[in-house]
């Protein structure tokens, strides 16, 4: 059994397969609470693993707390960023630069679809990204980062006097925001849902919008089921094809 795990900013995903492109046979996600962690390394443990491939933004020490965890027999493998991977090029100005989740994602992406396509990681921070349709293949072509819808809040009550740490819901249009935690939780949407239409501009009107990350069914919501969901997340669909 391979184990994925994408270790991003806020949470640790993980993922199962019987082998190299096949299906996800299960996956999850936990906090990095040592109690979850120890859940997880117990259920790795019952689970054979034979090798891991893994994705990660966060810090050494913490990227170590998790691959402690792993049992001794696995073969682990580091997800890195390259110049191409299958039929999909790498065309990131600094692809030295370039986050492994984002390129993950992008690979992710591009096996579920082939075609043009706009990749949105609704998470901590939010990336939206265009792969575009060559003869021979795509290219992953870069985009935006902005911060994610939890982190905007955050950064409005932390930032200010006197904005509360908003729990107000979405307030679509016809309809006006006209409460404080209501008008935040829709400005953090609707500013995502903006740069998200500018940025699927540079692409053909009926290329798919695929969306993924913690902040991805509000944002579906938001933007009128244009977008799909892809619930295990798209670095673990990219992790799958390694």
């Amino acid at each position: 059994m391979n184990l994925l795990l994408d270790l991003g900013n806020s949470r640790l995903k993980w993922g199962l397969t019987k082998g190299t492109g096949c299906p996800l046979v299960a996956h999850g996600s936990a906090s990095y609470a040592a109690e979850e962690l120890q859940t997880l390394a117990l259920a790795w443990h019952e689970a054979a693993i034979d090798q891991v491939c893994y994705a990660s933004v966060v810090s050494p020490d913490q990227e170590q707390a998790v691959l402690s965890l792993l049992p001794s027999t696995a073969r682990s493998c580091r997800f890195i960023v390259s110049a191409q991977f299958g039929t999909l090029r790498n065309g990131y100005g600094t692809p030295q630069t370039l986050g492994i989740d984002r390129w993950a994602a992008a690979i992710g992406a591009w096996t579920k679809v082939q075609r043009d396509c706009l990749v949105i990681s609704a998470g901590t921070a939010t990336t939206i990204d265009v792969i575009e349709a060559v003869q021979g293949g795509g290219v992953y072509r870069g985009g935006l980062i902005i911060p994610g819808v939890d982190l905007m809040l955050r950064s409005l009550h932390q930032g200010t006097a006197r904005l509360p740490d908003a729990m107000g819901h979405y307030r679509p249009a016809p309809d006006v925001p006209d409460n404080t935690d209501d008008a935040m939780v829709s400005g953090a949407i609707e500013a995502t849902c903006g740069a998200i239409v500018r940025m699927a501009s540079r692409l053909p009107q009926d290329a798919p919008w695929l969306l993924t990350g913690g902040s991805a069914h509000p944002l579906q919501d938001a933007l009128a089921q244009r977008a799909t969901v892809i619930g295990e997340g798209l670095v673990l669909q990219g992790l799958a094809q390694v």
